[in-house]
């Protein structure tokens, strides 16, 4: 009986991943030129505010002031996280977007570059480490332990943009 369940659920799986797959092969091509366009005018510094969204010099002066009770602290913290993770989901699209022109260009480029193309996994690859210890230290962050430190995602987010700055074709790009 459980050779059953388990092949049933294996069989669920692979079934949902086929679905994805196949849905991803009849969206069509995304339109590069038009995220050429935009990553010519993203700038990482919208994301700068999350580097001081935790300062503790924020709850430091907020305990120093009259009428402090901790559980205006732990409003505030929870206010913040959702502002973070708000901003996080952001980053996350903006990176997928800049990913994905910078694999586009690379993929209509008159030749191959394996180095390029190692090295736009690398920075994916980074962006994904950084994005989950950002991830965990904000669930730590909700405990008391630790806190949050934004800094590698944003520069990884950077590198992207300077990848796609590299591969284009086009020097317009601003370097904001």
């Amino acid at each position: 009986m459980s050779y059953a369940v388990t092949g049933a659920v294996v069989l669920a799986v692979l079934v949902v991943l086929f679905f994805v797959l196949f849905r991803r092969l009849i969206a069509g091509e995304k339109d590069t030129h038009a995220d050429l366009e935009w990553s010519n005018e993203f700038s990482i510094a919208k994301y700068r505010p999350m580097e001081r969204l935790f300062l503790e010099e924020d709850y430091d002066f907020l305990a120093a002031q009259p009428g402090f009770h901790p559980k205006i602290f732990r409003k505030l913290q929870a206010e913040r996280r959702r502002v973070f993770r708000h901003y996080l989901r952001c980053l996350r699209r903006d990176f997928g977007r800049l990913y994905s022109a910078a694999k586009a260009l690379l993929l209509d480029a008159p030749t191959d570059r394996p180095d390029l193309a190692k090295t736009l996994l690398k920075q994916r690859m980074l962006f994904n480490y950084a994005m989950a210890s950002v991830e965990v230290s904000l669930v730590l962050q909700d405990f008391g332990i630790g806190t949050v430190d934004v800094r590698r995602l944003v520069d990884a987010v950077e590198g992207m943009r300077q990848q796609l700055r590299y591969l284009s074709p086009s020097t317009e790009f601003s370097a904001s």
